[in-house]
């Protein structure tokens, strides 16, 4: 122990959390955690000797045990660190240490576990900066696990409004950036990485690296890949405040630039070493006290080892949630058993219009009826960006349904925030659509203009009746000029009580035909329209219902809640059987009523009372079950044949005996035999 080292260097407050140990022994203790934070980044290791020798004077003071945690977890030992942090948890009751304790489990290559730790009860009561670091660790958990875009969505939920500066603005800009460079989105990845950028006042992250990085690399990028200089995608997410000497007023926290190596798998060992030449950690300033942390803040990401170490059997009580979302959906809590109603296992339905709701000028049968008895909140969800919230609420209201304008989430809306997040305050937009679109344009801070001689920086393309052919030429000339583009929607159709009319999505093809370029897509399949929906519903349980397959269902797969396919509109039993996964439902119903139906009876899986059998791309069903089962019971069948090899989606043929062939006949189905 240096003689400059006194037990008078440490905070007062956290010298009185060790006035339980006798005199001499608190002057030790006290001398070892001055010592933890002199040494924490410079010296883990040598740090962490210090804490457990702390530790093994004062095992029962939690700042001891959460002192150690830390200093374990910048060493790199992950096991030891969520040991000793759920140990101080329990002494604490800090919940605020629990992002910590999930980014460990990544560290021991167990994601799921960190994901699981997001979504428990606990995980979802952390509020402010707690709930953000929290949520930074679930995206990074969600791309160990190859789920990059639910790791955007995820990040959607927090402030994400450029022009905040500071170290939790750069953070969470920067995690935003990384997760959507994993998914593929390259261009907006590099708008976020400027943004992080310009709130990195502190340098706590190396995004001005990545910038000039990416700058110099045209290789496209796919989904979790690193770029050919081997750079990991995958931002920092741990968090902690640590101890150390008191000569500063206040608790800093331990920082590091975000970890741009994706580390090798390695086996356990003292002290991990780096591979694939990561960046160095930053090293900032000294921190001040050792207290229990208030606000966490981020340190450098864990390196991912494969642990030889027995998995903690110290785990946290109560966990909820799942990580696996393509089985069922991360928000629903497991464990539920018994008969309930569909609408009784979430708390908000994000629900369609045309074809779900409504056909047109018509309500849809049931529907009002249906939106009247529910219990819990619902929202409007739509890709047409013809009309403005205030209206769509208003064509509700005339139709018998109870709607507010705030009930009500349009793809012009995520349409104009997409903008807003790519250009600066001030800039122009060709805007090919309604003035309803083009007023939600204006009120991002974006000006608005018709003409491509103009120079606009953007295009924005929503559904309009009077879009033609001089109004798709302007938008060409300057999206092939480097105007960016997007588009609110590419639904192909538009529902009707006509039929099915010409969709925004028609007249995309028609530009990406005419300039070669893709578009930014706000609107559902893309997940920017859907994380907002979950965000303005504030839910946590979240069901689609839709009647599209490739929209509606296809947007719930994208941020990852299940959903319900209704049958009341554009998609038929036929396109059901032959969906791919992506598009898949988690439930069937006829229409909007099948919400209080029970729950398995409607989930699609083998059902009771029905058999369906699959051969050479023939489907045959028979049997006499609750009709409302027939469905989800074929669809569950031939999927499990189309997945198997055993039927071409493309040549399916459906046979059906009894009560089925009428069922079957009645939804449209062309029956053979």
């Amino acid at each position: 122990m240096p003689d400059d080292v006194n037990a008078s260097d440490l905070d007062p407050e956290v010298r009185r959390d060790l006035l339980t140990l006798d005199k001499a022994n608190a002057e030790i203790v006290a001398k070892h955690l001055v010592m933890v934070a002199r040494l924490l980044l410079e010296e883990p290791a040598v740090a962490l000797e210090h804490a457990r020798a702390a530790r093994g004077r004062a095992s029962r003071v939690g700042v001891v045990r959460e002192t150690t945690g830390i200093a374990a977890y910048n060493a790199g030992e992950w096991q030891e660190s969520a040991t000793e942090l759920r140990a101080a948890r329990r002494i604490t009751g800090n919940n605020a240490l629990l992002p910590l304790i999930a980014d460990c489990e990544r560290g021991l290559g167990r994601p799921e576990r960190a994901v699981e730790i997001a979504r428990g009860d606990e995980g979802r009561a952390l509020t402010g900066e707690e709930a953000t670091e929290m949520r930074i660790v679930e995206a990074g958990a969600r791309i160990d696990l190859g789920e990059p875009e639910k790791a955007v969505v995820t990040l959607q939920a927090e402030n994400l409004k450029p022009g905040q500066v500071g170290t939790g603005p750069a953070r969470l800009f920067y995690a935003y950036a990384s997760a959507l460079y994993a998914s593929g989105r390259r261009d907006e990845a590099i708008t976020w990485f400027m943004n992080a950028a310009a709130a990195d006042i502190d340098d706590v992250t190396d995004a001005e690296f990545r910038l000039t990085e990416l700058a110099n690399d045209d290789t496209p990028v796919g989904n979790g890949e690193p770029d050919v200089d081997g750079v990991d995608v995958l931002a920092d997410s741990a968090v902690s405040e640590v101890p150390a000497a008191s000569e500063q007023a206040k608790p800093e926290a331990v920082t590091g630039e975000p970890v741009t190596a994706e580390p090798a798998p390695a086996e356990t060992s003292p002290a991990p070493e780096p591979v694939a030449d990561p960046e160095p950690v930053a090293a900032p300033e000294p921190v001040s006290v050792p207290e229990p942390i208030a606000a966490p803040e981020p340190v450098t990401a864990p390196e991912r080892v494969a642990s030889s170490e027995p998995a903690d059997t110290d785990t946290i009580d109560s966990l909820e949630g799942t990580a696996d979302l393509s089985a069922t959906s991360s928000y629903i809590e497991e464990g539920s058993t018994g008969s309930q109603a569909l609408v009784d296992r979430y708390d908000a339905l994000l629900l369609d219009l045309d074809g779900t709701v409504f056909a047109g000028h018509q309500a849809l049968p049931n529907a009002v009826d249906t939106l009247d008895r529910l219990d819990i909140p619902r929202f409007f969800v739509t890709n047409n960006a013809s009309r403005r919230p205030a209206e769509v609420a208003a064509h509700l209201r005339e139709l018998g349904f109870d709607a507010t304008d705030d009930l009500v989430v349009t793809s012009a809306q995520s349409g104009a925030r997409l903008l807003s997040e790519h250009l600066p305050p001030g800039s122009r937009a060709l805007v090919i659509g309604t003035d309803g679109l083009a007023q939600e344009v204006r009120e991002v801070g974006i000006g608005v203009t018709r003409s491509a001689d103009d120079r606009p920086a953007a295009v924005i393309q929503g559904h309009s009746t009077d879009t033609g052919w001089a109004q798709l030429s302007e938008a060409a000339l300057a999206i092939r000029a480097g105007a960016l583009w997007v588009a609110t929607n590419v639904d192909a159709t538009l529902p009707s009580e006509r039929g099915l009319l010409v969709g925004n999505g028609s007249m995309v093809a028609a530009l990406r035909n005419a300039t070669g370029k893709e578009p930014l897509v706000a609107g559902k399949p893309a997940a920017p329209l859907m994380a907002d929906a979950i965000a303005r519903a504030a839910a946590n349980s979240p069901l689609v219902v839709g009647d599209r397959l490739d929209t509606d269902i296809e947007g719930a797969h994208a941020v990852g809640i299940e959903s319900a396919l209704v049958l009341t509109g554009v998609s038929t039993v036929t396109d059901l059987l032959a969906a791919p996964p992506e598009q898949r439902p988690t439930y069937v119903i006829d229409d909007l009523a099948g919400v209080f139906d029970e729950i398995d009876a409607v989930r699609v899986a083998d059902q009771p009372g029905w058999t369906v059998s699959v051969e050479a791309s023939t489907v045959t069903v028979s049997g006499s079950g609750d009709v409302i089962g027939l469905v989800p019971a074929l669809a569950a069948a031939t999927w499990a044949a189309v997945d198997a090899g055993t039927a071409d989606p493309e040549e399916l043929r459906i046979r059906a005996e009894g009560p089925a062939r009428d069922k079957l006949a009645s939804l449209g189905v062309t029956l053979v035999g």
